[in-house]
């Protein structure tokens, strides 16, 4: 009977650990963490199917890959990530890509470290989405493909190092790369009004703006963030989730004023929005 029970007991363990959700691989990893046990499940499936456009290829092959690097940013969390990484490291591979010239950075998923590495490796990237393909050659940023191809990985990827015309998704990321290093979004003197009319036509969700200012908070840039959720709700006054954002950016910043007043606002919009209705309560506590 003894026996009985411990072997229940370990199944009923065994159970609970095959339940938990696997830690994401982050940090510089290797093609070959992705072949290991819970990642090969999606990674080797979508890597085997996936047939790259064969006359695409072979143009790749003659844009010298030797001397191109891809930086790819991506969380085995995310399904994105799951779909266009095993097909993108297939179309490199039959290209000639060499595995040196390819560099992945694994990001976390929680809020504290939204899409940062343990050691801060895409620090600089400015990736606001994954994946990111980013393509290098002579040290120098010559293209990217923003979490999924404009027309095939393969082509985007022909017309990049080709040096075609080309404009990832999700195009307001170039202008927030520019504001960035202009310094605007720090100026508290900045018009998200303004800015909002500068980026109208190239964001194509609230979604789009919004998980850069996620990024940006995690980062500890919080004027930058408010900046950007400040134009999103420009972009999009009618969304309780935008102002929401909003709330929680001058809250993690201590302003708690503007927080409540942007709280308010987005239960005003959605009387059914619960993070912001018990934040209201929460902030009016506190007074």
């Amino acid at each position: 009977m003894k026996k009985i029970l411990t072997l229940a007991f370990v199944f009923t363990l065994s159970h609970l650990w095959a339940q938990q959700p696997a830690k994401p691989l982050v940090g510089i990893c290797s093609l070959a963490d992705l072949a290991q046990q819970p990642f090969a499940e999606w990674y080797s499936p979508g890597y085997e199917q996936y047939q790259p456009n064969a006359a695409v290829v072979d143009q790749l092959k003659k844009l010298k890959p030797e001397k191109t690097t891809i930086k790819i940013v991506f969380g085995t969390w995310c399904g994105d990530s799951k779909r266009e990484l095993p097909r993108m490291l297939k179309t490199l591979h039959a290209a000639g890509f060499s595995d040196k010239n390819i560099q992945l950075i694994g990001v976390y998923s929680d809020s504290e470290k939204y899409k940062q590495a343990p050691n801060r490796e895409e620090k600089e990237l400015n990736v606001y989405r994954v994946p990111t393909f980013i393509v290098h050659q002579n040290n120098k940023e010559v293209g990217r493909i923003n979490e999924y191809p404009v027309e095939s990985l393969e082509r985007d990827l022909q017309k990049i190092l080709s040096g075609q015309p080309y404009s990832p998704s999700y195009k307001s990321f170039a202008q927030i790369k520019e504001w960035l290093a202009t310094g605007l979004l720090a100026d508290e003197n900045a018009s998200p009004r303004g800015l909002a009319d500068q980026v109208r036509k190239a964001v194509s969700s609230e979604s789009e703006l919004n998980s850069c200012g996620y990024v940006l908070m995690a980062r500890g840039n919080l004027k930058e963030a408010i900046a950007v959720l400040r134009t999103n709700v420009y972009l999009y006054p009618e969304s309780s989730n935008c102002f929401d954002s909003l709330g929680e950016a001058y809250a993690k910043a201590g302003l708690n004023d503007n927080a409540l007043f942007y709280y308010e606002r987005a239960v005003e919009l959605d009387p059914k929005n619960e993070n912001a209705i018990a934040q209201v309560a929460k902030l009016k506590e506190g007074k």
